[in-house]
């Protein structure tokens, strides 16, 4: 955090060195400007005008920092840009300084303001070099008349040019959040396996004691009828905090000695299977498409572990009766498990965040149980893709490798 905090004093720092830096510029420009204010009332106030109205806009955008002031000084600069190429013609660099108008916004990294500055200027420029070469202007713009097509030419190339920097730039921020994202991630995975090690097996040892002295209260002939609910509800909770104890070692001891080649057809009938008196309960059936005899080379207790919970999740999230929908299919060199449900669904923001450790929709959720089934297709070079409407369902897709050799 204290990195973080460091980097966005800095670059606001920048921001704002800029800003002076800037603004001096436009002042000594206006000051030694060979236009007067005798000849050219207009021009000059109108360049003192947007001068202001610039800085104004820089100074909202490092305050603000959102896409309105993103997008509003890009506009403003450019306009900015394009009276001040107007008002000297004599001064051939302005041409080469509207060309590449869009480059400011590049380091904004922000997508909006790119695509405004970069289509007004795509719109405005090859424009202004027709105006300029079909009529009477180019007498006073004669370094541009001389070649229209090749300065049109130019001026398209430099914004491809542009197009391709901006585009590879935010590639990378976009790679380097998601790395980061990932190891702050794989940081809080590491904390809770090692709390999960040191606490998990010495709560485990005296739960099993109470459960195994409930389980005997509970066949007694002799117990009484409010005794057995609490003797049943008590069973009930144990139950439910060995769930969360499982879980916290999952991430603590994932099991990776046990890889086989697995038949992805059967894993996902034992689990129906095995689902469905629950499903049942709540009068929800399996519809199931398994057309492909498909193979992966996984841990089969883990890839349990992940279609049970995946399952588990889509009967839950459906408060009515109907259908989930399983269907496996090949998809390159991979196969791949769709799980679809007609329940409540999820908004995209609440999609970005399923994976997290100990976020969680249920209300007795520890927020463990996606996270493990996340690292264990990760783990097997696979991986699970999530999406979602709200008041219509959810598709949860699990990716895994295809495994061809089946002489194993």
């Amino acid at each position: 955090m204290k990195n973080t905090e460091y980097y966005n004093n800095r670059s606001r720092r920048i921001y704002i060195y800029f800003m002076a830096s800037l603004t001096s510029l436009l002042l000594v420009g206006i000051t030694l400007s060979p236009l007067t204010f005798k000849d050219h009332p207009i021009e000059l106030l109108t360049q003192v005008f947007l001068m202001f109205v610039v800085i104004f806009a820089l100074f909202y955008f490092v305050k603000k920092n959102n896409t309105f002031s993103k997008v509003l000084f890009t506009t403003i600069a450019s306009l900015y840009v394009y009276i001040k190429f107007w008002t000297y013609p004599d001064t051939s660099t302005m041409y080469s300084f509207v060309a590449i108008i869009p480059i400011f916004t590049i380091f904004l990294y922000n997508r909006i303001a790119f695509y405004i500055g970069w289509i007004l200027n795509i719109l405005v420029g090859p424009t202004f070099v027709l105006l300029i070469s079909f009529t009477e202007l180019k007498e006073k713009y004669s370094y541009i008349a001389l070649d229209p097509v090749g300065n049109i030419l130019e001026f398209l190339s430099i914004q491809l040019i542009l197009l391709f920097v901006f585009l590879q730039t935010e590639t990378k921020v976009i790679a380097l959040e998601a790395n980061y994202k990932e190891i702050q991630q794989a940081k809080q995975l590491n904390s809770i396996g090692q709390l999960a090690a040191t606490i998990a097996h010495e709560i485990r040892n005296p739960i099993t004691v109470v459960k195994g002295f409930a389980q005997l209260f509970q066949k007694s002939k002799t117990i009484l009828p409010d005794e057995r609910y609490y003797v049943d509800t008590m069973l009930k909770e144990l139950e439910y905090a060995q769930i969360i104890i499982n879980d916290y070692l999952s991430l603590a001891k994932p099991q990776t000695d046990t890889i086989l080649v697995t038949e992805v057809n059967k894993e996902i009938l034992n689990v129906t299977d095995l689902l469905a008196s629950m499903a049942n309960s709540q009068s929800i059936g399996f519809q199931l498409n398994l057309n492909e005899m498909l193979y992966t080379k996984i841990n089969p207790i883990e890839f349990k572990q992940v279609l049970v919970n995946m399952m588990k999740n889509a009967i839950e999230s459906m408060h009515c009766a109907g259908y989930i929908t399983i269907n496996l299919l090949q998809e390159n060199e991979f196969a791949l498990i769709e799980i679809i449900d007609t329940g409540i669904g999820m908004s995209q923001e609440t999609i970005e965040k399923l994976g997290t450790p100990f976020y969680s929709l249920k209300e007795r959720g520890t927020g463990i149980g996606l996270t493990v089934c996340f690292n264990i297709i990760e783990k097997f070079k696979g991986k699970i893709k999530i999406s979602s409407k709200e008041n219509v369902g959810t598709t949860f897709r699990i990716y895994l490798p295809i495994w061809k050799d089946q002489s194993e």
